[in-house]
């Protein structure tokens, strides 16, 4: 049989050992605090990078802040063990950060998880679910029927994304979103008007923490939250960058698309404004700007 053009043999079998092998051999958190990122980039399209996704893996499980639109594809090729997954966080409700959400429950599911999937963030989050769990509704029915066999369940009680609204009393700036075991989370409240609410989380897990800002502008609350982290993942927009790139599509016609590149100045952070949020908040351990 003739191969197909640039497939070979080996090509063959590296791509089925790929396929074959345990999550076991792509993560190696121990009983530590590790953190991915599986997508960095903006809603506009940006070639081989991922719409917003972070990963924090703990205590055996898998948690994801944000699922944005290809976020899943890395961390199935990535061989992270999503059968674990136990709950995504949002930021918000932007549709870059929200847009994997369904496939990311799909084959988190496939892959074997035998519990719901929490949906944890701000008011709204129980439409997202509920909007979700509709669309998916036919599809699990179908691989159920196709795949359950030879021992394979596919509850689909299990394939379900269940919502919990966080609300920070007013006054406060943080909640408790979450705990299981030895992990703790904390919604912090984050400012991106008009997007509102909008939320920062901070991880903690023995001893080890991370704080994510999701997208804001510069708010002395995270850093104030953030005190104490070993890694601080925060948002970052450079203005003369975004500048140019509206002038750029201005003067190619796209006045549209021009005026909301400028709009994205008020509501996010300069790398310079996220290095004083670092520097605010004590940071001895190591910031990322995203």
């Amino acid at each position: 049989m003739k191969e197909p053009p640039g497939m070979n043999r080996r090509h063959l079998m590296a791509a089925l050992a790929a396929l074959a092998a345990t999550p076991a051999a792509a993560q190696t958190a121990g009983d530590g605090l590790k953190v991915v990122l599986a997508g960095t980039s903006g809603p506009l399209p940006v070639r081989d990078r991922a719409k917003p996704c972070i990963v924090v893996q703990a205590a055996g499980a898998l948690y994801l802040v944000d699922v944005g639109p290809e976020s899943t594809e890395n961390l199935m090729t990535w061989r992270l063990p999503v059968s674990v997954a136990r709950a995504v966080f949002l930021t918000h409700l932007h549709s870059d950060h929200i847009g994997d959400l369904g496939e990311f429950n799909m084959q988190s599911w496939v892959q074997g998880r035998e519990r719901p999937l929490a949906l944890v963030g701000p008011s709204g989050v129980d439409k997202v679910a509920r909007g979700f769990n509709q669309a998916y509704e036919n599809d699990h029915v179908f691989r159920r029927a196709h795949h359950e066999r030879d021992g394979f369940r596919f509850s689909i009680a299990a394939g379900r994304i269940e919502p919990r609204v966080i609300r920070i009393p007013a006054g406060a700036s943080t909640a408790t979103a979450l705990r299981d075991g030895d992990l703790t989370v904390t919604a912090i409240r984050v400012s991106h008007d008009p997007v509102s609410p909008a939320f920062g989380y901070r991880f903690d897990y023995r001893g080890r923490s991370v704080s994510i800002s999701g997208d804001t502008m510069k708010w002395p609350a995270f850093a104030e939250a953030s005190k104490g982290v070993d890694v601080m993942l925060h948002e970052a927009q450079s203005e003369a960058m975004t500048r140019q790139l509206s002038q750029a599509l201005k003067g190619m016609g796209n006045a549209r698309t021009s005026s909301m590149m400028a709009d994205t100045l008020t509501y996010h952070t300069t790398p310079v404004e996220a290095a004083d949020i670092a520097r605010a908040a004590g940071q001895g351990g190591w910031c990322s700007i995203t």
